[in-house]
């Protein structure tokens, strides 16, 4: 896809995926970025196919910077994440989890148990 061919440049370039693991914009339905197993709109009995790795796609290439954390977790590793990613000089990738009101997590990940 898009993003695989920009970060396989080697240009320049910071990339900051927020990735909720599913198509939030839609309510909720199942994407490549669901996990297997997890339970969304058009996944009833659990989603059959695991999740793309778009960090292991990036690491694929040896040369690209990739970061994962998670939004609202542990927000200076975001900021870590992105500091590093900045002066990383080529492509760089910041995978960050966020949550999204479709899984019910009000008031972010502390809430989460």
């Amino acid at each position: 896809g898009g993003l695989d061919h920009v970060i396989s440049t080697g240009e320049d370039v910071n990339v900051l995926v927020l990735d909720t693991e599913m198509y939030s914009n839609t309510g909720g339905q199942k994407s490549k970025a669901t996990p297997l197993g997890a339970v969304t709109k058009f996944a009833a009995g659990g989603k059959s196919r695991p999740k793309k790795d778009l960090g292991a796609v990036a690491m694929g290439y040896g040369d690209v910077y990739v970061a994962s954390c998670n939004l609202e977790s542990n927000y200076g590793q975001v900021v870590r994440s992105m500091v590093e990613a900045e002066k990383y000089p080529g492509s760089s990738l910041v995978l960050c989890y966020s949550t999204c009101v479709m899984q019910g997590i009000d008031g972010g990940m502390c809430n989460a148990i």
